[in-house]
């Protein structure tokens, strides 16, 4: 997989429910919501740096961190996060 290889569908709702269950978890929906509502607008612009930042060392990752910056990089998927996270 390269680091520029597009996350599948499936792949993004799993990642979605992920972080869902971590932050539910936790108890921080206050605290997850502020970030996602006040991150949103840089969020594809921050998607880009990380991934400019993190490219070498994400094969040796095995690619996880990859899934998780592409999904939180674009603006419809923190939407539906953040929905999940209002109710």
């Amino acid at each position: 997989m390269s680091i520029f290889t597009p996350v599948t569908l499936e792949e993004e709702e799993e990642v979605i429910n992920q972080i869902y269950k971590m932050i539910n978890d936790r108890n921080a929906h206050v605290g997850a919501l502020l970030i996602i509502r006040a991150g949103k607008p840089v969020s594809l612009l921050a998607g880009m740096l990380l991934r400019f930042i993190l490219g070498p060392v994400i094969p040796l990752l095995g690619h996880r961190e990859e899934k998780w910056i592409w999904t939180l990089q674009m603006p419809e998927n923190l939407e539906k996060l953040e929905n999940m996270l209002a109710k």
